[in-house]
Parts: C-alpha cells; sequence; structure tokens
C-alpha cells in the first residue's frame, strides 16, 4: 500500500487529507486565515473558579479567556505564581494547553496537562506517570523502550512512548528524547519570566502537524502544491524527512503509486509544480462533496443515512431493493450490516464524526448475529486513530457508539472556511 499526506491550497482554501492507494482516509479543510488555538501553551490567570461546574475561567493573550476543568484527582496544574500549591484560587498563574478551540458559544478549552509531543514520545507536565501505548504487544520491545525512556525520566514530567516508537532505531529515540527535554527546559525558562496570559508556544497548523500524528510506517510521502506550505513542512520536520520537487505525472492513473518511499528516509516530502493541479489529480472536488452528502450508498444496494445532529451522529442502515420476501433474507440482512458497518467505521474516520453515536442497522432475527455484528463493528474502530468504541445494542435494537472529540467534524471545517472566505471576500 502507499500512503501520502495531500496538501492542496486554492484561493487560500487548504484541503488536506491522509489517502491509501489513492482514496482518502481523512479529510480537512482550513484557510490561512483561520488561527486554531489548539496545542497553544499559556500562562494563564485564573480570573475565576467555579466549584459548582469543576471548572475554572481563565484569561489568555489579549482579551481572551477559556474554560478549564478542574481535575476529578485533585492534580493541580504547573502554577507560576507563588503559594496556593494545594488548590486553585482567582489570580493565580498557570500553564495550560488550549485542547479544544471555541465552539459558538462555548469557549475554547485548556487542560493543566500539558503536553510536549514528538513522533516517538509525548512528555507529560501534569501527569508525572510514564507509560507505553497499549498497541505495542511484544514485551522485549516494550522493555526496550521504557528502558530507553527511563534514562531521560524526571520528576516534573512523564514520558509517555507512542506506538510510532515501535521497532524505531535506539539513535533516533535518543535524539528525540534528547531534544523533548530541551524543549521543556526551554519553556519552562520562557515561562518563569513571562507575564500573566502570555503565548509561550504557538502550535503549528494542523496541515503541517499532521504528518507526525500519522504512523510513521504508513506515511510515504507528504505531497503540496504550495511553495509557501513546503517550506514551512521542511523547517518543521527538518533533517527526519527528505525534501525534493520532482512533480507527480499527471498521466498517471494511480497517482498514488506514482513514488515510492525513499529507501534513505523516513518520508519524502515534495512539492508539486506540474500543470497538471494537484486537487484534480486527487480528485479531491469528488471526494469532498461525496463526504458532506448525507447519503452514502453501498455496493450491495443499500445505503446509509448519517444525521450529524446538535447532541449526537445518527445513522440509518437501509436495505434499499432487498426485502423480506427473498430467500434467506436473515444471512443477506445480517451480511449487509456488516458491509454497512465497514463503511460507517470508514466515514466516522473520513468526516471526523465525534461524540455519542446511534445506529439503526437492519433487523436480525437471532441474537447471534447481533453479537458478531457489534464485534466486528468494533473490531473495525480499531483501525481509527481516534478513541473509538462500540458500547452496546439498546432495546430497541440500536447501536451505541462513542468516538473522542478533536479537530471539528469535516462540515464545520468547509462551512467555517466558506464563512472567512465570504467575509474576506466582502471586505
Amino acid at each position: 500500500m502507499n500512503h501520502k499526506l495531500i496538501i492542496a491550497e486554492n484561493s487560500g482554501v487548504i484541503r488536506y487529507g491522509y489517502f491509501r492507494d489513492g482514496l482518502p482516509v481523512e479529510l480537512y479543510c482550513e484557510t490561512k486565515k483561520q488561527e486554531s488555538l489548539v496545542g497553544n501553551i499559556y500562562a494563564a490567570r485564573v480570573e475565576r473558579v467555579a466549584d459548582g461546574i469543576d471548572g475554572a475561567f481563565l484569561e489568555i493573550g489579549q482579551k481572551g479567556k477559556c474554560y478549564y476543568r478542574l481535575p476529578k484527582n485533585g492534580q493541580q496544574p504547573v502554577k507560576l505564581s507563588p503559594g496556593h500549591e494545594d488548590k486553585l484560587y482567582g489570580g493565580d498563574i498557570i500553564l495550560v494547553q488550549i485542547t479544544k478551540d471555541a465552539v459558538k458559544t462555548k469557549l475554547p478549552v485548556a487542560d493543566g496537562n500539558v503536553s510536549l509531543t514528538g513522533k516517538y514520545f509525548v512528555l507529560t507536565l501534569g501527569d508525572k506517570r510514564s507509560g507505553v501505548s497499549k498497541k505495542i504487544r511484544g514485551t522485549a520491545e516494550r522493555e526496550r523502550l521504557s528502558a530507553i525512556a527511563a534514562g531521560y525520566k524526571r520528576e516534573e514530567y512523564g514520558i509517555v512512548v507512542r506506538t510510532n516508537a515501535e521497532g524505531a532505531p535506539e539513535e533516533e529515540l535518543n535524539k528525540e528524547l534528547a531534544a523533548l527535554t530541551a524543549r521543556y527546559q526551554s519553556l519552562m525558562k520562557k515561562a518563569a519570566f513571562s507575564e500573566a496570559r502570555s503565548l509561550l508556544y504557538r502550535e503549528p497548523p494542523y496541515y503541517i502537524t499532521l504528518g507526525k500524528e500519522l504512523p510513521a510506517a504508513k506515511l510515504d510521502e507528504i505531497v503540496t502544491d504550495s511553495p509557501e506550505i513546503y517550506e514551512e513542512l521542511r523547517q518543521y520536520y527538518g533533517a527526519e524527512y527528505s525534501s525534493g520537487s520532482t512533480p507527480l505525472p499527471s498521466h498517471n492513473k494511480n497517482p498514488a503509486a506514482s513514488q515510492q518511499k525513499s529507501s534513505n528516509s523516513i518520508c519524502r516530502i515534495t512539492l508539486y509544480t506540474d500543470v497538471y493541479p494537484l486537487e484534480k489529480l486527487y480528485r479531491l472536488d469528488h471526494f469532498y462533496e461525496t463526504a458532506l452528502q448525507k447519503t452514502v450508498w453501498l455496493p450491495s444496494g443499500g445505503s446509509l443515512v448519517i444525521e450529524p445532529t446538535e447532541a449526537m451522529v445518527v445513522i440509518d442502515v437501509n436495505s434499499g431493493s432487498v426485502t423480506k420476501k427473498k430467500k434467506h433474507a436473515d444471512k443477506i440482512f445480517y451480511e449487509m450490516n456488516r458491509e454497512a458497518a465497514a463503511e460507517i467505521a470508514r466515514q466516522l474516520r473520513l468526516r471526523n464524526l465525534s461524540g455519542i453515536i446511534l445506529i439503526d442497522f437492519i433487523n436480525m432475527e437471532t441474537k447471534e448475529q447481533r453479537q458478531k455484528l457489534l464485534a466486528f463493528l468494533a473490531e473495525e474502530c480499531k483501525k481509527d486513530r481516534v478513541n473509538c468504541q462500540v458500547i452496546d445494542m439498546t432495546a430497541l435494537g440500536l447501536v451505541e457508539m462513542i468516538r473522542s472529540k478533536g479537530k471539528k467534524p469535516l462540515h464545520e471545517q468547509v462551512r467555517d472556511a466558506k464563512k472567512i472566505c465570504a467575509e474576506k471576500a466582502a471586505e
């Protein structure tokens, strides 16, 4: 398989996504004018503590505010002002990181467990515990990675080993840990002399950082048609990735297979310079259009109807032309439900839908079929980078799921990008 991160810019709108063999797995959209706060680190001032909602309101930046959820375990954030070590009070200055952007009337959300993320490790300043990703199963490999991380462990922070670290050379792992610890020291030195509300670290745009979030073994190339973004990528990834400006051949019917991963590099960064537009080469118009449609057709003739609402995402599985009058209807409906389950797991990741998800599958007669379907759906959800869990089937036959929230869903990203472009045109 060939895996690529495609980043295309057109009139200030950046559409980007993770592609596997020419088909999108994840899609995103934003404009250069959009400034996400997610990942930013602040020396925030506590405006007031609201015990009734187990939270506090913080002041950040120039007249900016955010919401801070008080940890249930009573663990205190890193305090930059003296005193009050056992509890949070108004006027305290604390180190926080933004985890969610503002949504409608809701303020951005901040977390005291500030993390410094690399490709192989994460340094956590709030939670001092260390560990290895559960997805790394080999005992010997877990012990090897734990031993390497232990050499850099300090009382001030924890070290979490990411899945990407599995099988990585020790030299690379040590290099990143040294860089992360140096970054921590620089951050704390800056924080010690900064005024309240100061921005201590600005996270690069997600189209730049996404490459580090994707599994290292499953990313062969990052391709962009923007010289400016190309330079940003080179500066961000540095020597980790090779770079070049060889254009992809526009006549290739399978563009994802046009270039193979360099044998002496982790990943290749390519500036696309062909006259044929990159967005047309990868059929971005088509993929974004279908990813925003309510109805998804299945090869069997059935369909999914996906309805994101304010409170949850509702998905209905329709049998289409297949009726109960057909022979072996139970078997047919079970197979259609399996087909639908695989597509639902794919669509949730593609559209970045999250929160509570309710699925109305085609009715099945036997308990065994229902249990097998739930198990199959759970296995498909394990392919997702975001935590995605199948809970159970209700008495009404609805399947309950949850998917962790992060970035806005794709339909909101596209809507916001259009709004910003319209405002810019009206200026």
